[in-house]
């Protein structure tokens, strides 16, 4: 009869366990969010958001243990800044007020944060973070003047623009074959063309008022077509340009102000193609046609679902989840491109 009991008790237990699971997303709207909105057919749909570890859901096995030996305690996110959807799995953020990398594993509902630098100390102003094909991880430093690259394991590797190279990095891409680093040097005004191991091998750009040049670029992206798009943050536009460097066109600023990028911050393509800008002043997300034509904006200023306080860093994984650094509302945000072309 005590062993029925105790095997009834464990069911409950794990039921309980299951449930509580289930539940601890960040509650959502009834309704659909989505844009653009009823009754015209959605292209971007809201998914969900988390602020930390008790609003992501947890795994089966991290259930249990929570409900064994207790939750650990609560890991808020600060001020999230450059965003990175791995194939692992895993979303990496660096995290402009804890000073570190924060690694969000969607499955398991966990999240570490890391900054050693070993015996060179610790991470001082990590503001954008990528992987490349082997899971290494690159994290723009400011503070630093460099790229900080550590391995999967996140043990620090070596330094990239360690000479001097770089005055102020902020976005980072890899070309196609995933052997050329892009930097973009907010400081210098040009992006910078690095090996995996660190060489410096070309430039793009350089200050200036002309097509091809920039004041105070930001981030970039580059599409399966090899054409590469650069925000130029205090020109309030993004600047295209083809894989040998030369310029295309740009796009952004109007005559009239509407629909024009006001404080661009970073950029993404889903798997059609369309390029998604985060502005932090509209306290939106604008998106465009591979030529620069809006096609539609996402998100109001607010701290509801689907709105932001400036808005920071975007990627797309892909399946087209977007994710989305809400760096005042102390969040990361998760819509879906469902549009069909």
């Amino acid at each position: 009869m005590i062993s029925r009991l105790k095997t009834f008790s464990l069911v409950l237990a794990v039921g309980g366990i299951l449930m509580v699971a289930g539940c601890s997303r960040s509650p959502k709207s009834g309704a659909e969010i989505s844009w653009p909105p009823p009754p015209q057919e959605p292209k971007v749909v809201y998914v969900d958001a988390f602020y930390g570890s008790n609003s992501l859901k947890r795994s089966f096995f991290g259930a249990i243990k929570d409900f064994l030996f207790g939750k650990p305690p609560e890991f808020g996110i600060g001020k999230p800044y450059g965003v990175f959807r791995a194939d692992n799995g895993k979303l990496y953020i660096a995290e402009t007020a804890r000073k570190g990398v924060l690694v969000v594993d969607l499955g398991a509902g966990t999240i570490r944060a890391y900054n050693s630098l070993g015996a060179y100390g610790t991470l001082g102003e990590p503001v954008y973070v990528i992987l490349d094909d082997d899971n290494n991880i690159y994290v723009a430093d400011t503070r630093l003047k460099k790229v900080v690259v550590f391995d999967p394991q996140f043990n620090f590797t070596h330094f990239i623009g360690g000479n001097g190279e770089l005055e102020g990095p902020v976005g980072l891409a890899f070309d196609k074959s995933g052997e050329m680093l892009y930097v973009v040097d907010t400081k210098l005004h040009m992006v910078k063309i690095f090996t995996r191991e660190g060489n410096l091998i070309d430039s793009i750009g350089r200050r200036g008022d002309a097509q091809g040049e920039f004041y105070h670029p930001l981030t970039i992206a580059i599409n399966e077509g090899d054409t590469i798009y650069i925000v130029d943050s205090f020109h309030f536009a993004v600047q295209a340009f083809d894989s040998s460097g030369s310029y295309l066109f740009s796009f952004g600023p109007t005559a009239g102000g509407i629909g024009s990028l006001a404080r661009p911050r970073d950029i993404a393509i889903d798997s059609q193609g369309h390029v998604y800008v985060t502005d932090a002043v509209r306290n939106n997300v604008q998106v465009f046609t591979p030529g620069g034509e809006l096609l539609l904006r996402v998100g109001t200023a607010g701290t509801d679902p689907g709105q932001f306080r400036l808005p920071a860093g975007i990627c797309i994984d892909t399946d087209d989840k977007i994710y989305i650094s809400d760096s005042v509302n102390g969040r990361i945000q998760i819509m879906k491109y469902v549009g069909n072309g």
